[in-house]
């Protein structure tokens, strides 16, 4: 009981969650957040990437084989800003933290962009990406301990058969 109760207020105490989030929210003014889908589209030729992970974690981010490495802030936010304007087309771009991976192909320029697929607003709304360990270790600590204090119980104790 005493390990039950120290548990609970070492896991009340946590300021941030054992199982760090890591998203793009927006390129630019277009919001990205909740949506994960292989093509996006974005009428401009400087893009300004945000998104959250775990607060102070390494972002790389890959555009076109050019690979830059960012920093989460201590909340958790990055943003990233390519130093000069892209060329229009198409171009191959993942970011990757703690494990987890976002890619997608980004069109670029007016010209180039299906305003037909904007309009539609196809996508799939997916969750945020986050780290599976914590939660199986401490289902797997849950279940220990129930084991524990089911069989607790009946050891060392002998049963009577009168």
């Amino acid at each position: 009981m005493v390990l039950v109760l120290v548990s609970w207020f070492w896991f009340m105490s946590l300021k941030e969650a054992l199982a760090g989030t890591f998203n793009m929210q927006s390129i630019s003014s277009v919001s990205t957040e909740g949506k994960q889908i292989s093509k996006w589209w974005y009428s401009g030729l400087w893009p300004v990437f945000s998104g959250e992970a775990v607060a102070g974690s390494q972002v790389t981010i890959t555009i076109d084989d050019q690979v830059y490495q960012i920093n989460a802030d201590s909340s958790g936010n990055w943003n990233y800003q390519p130093e000069t304007a892209m060329t229009a087309g198409d171009h191959s771009v993942a970011f990757e933290s703690e494990g987890s991976t976002i890619s997608f192909t980004l069109t670029l320029g007016t010209e180039n962009v299906d305003w037909n697929a904007v309009a539609g607003g196809s996508g799939e709304a997916m969750p945020a990406v986050g780290v599976a360990t914590p939660t199986i270790l401490l289902l797997g600590l849950g279940t220990g301990m129930v084991l524990f204090a089911t069989m607790g119980g009946e050891v060392g104790k002998e049963k009577s058969l009168y």
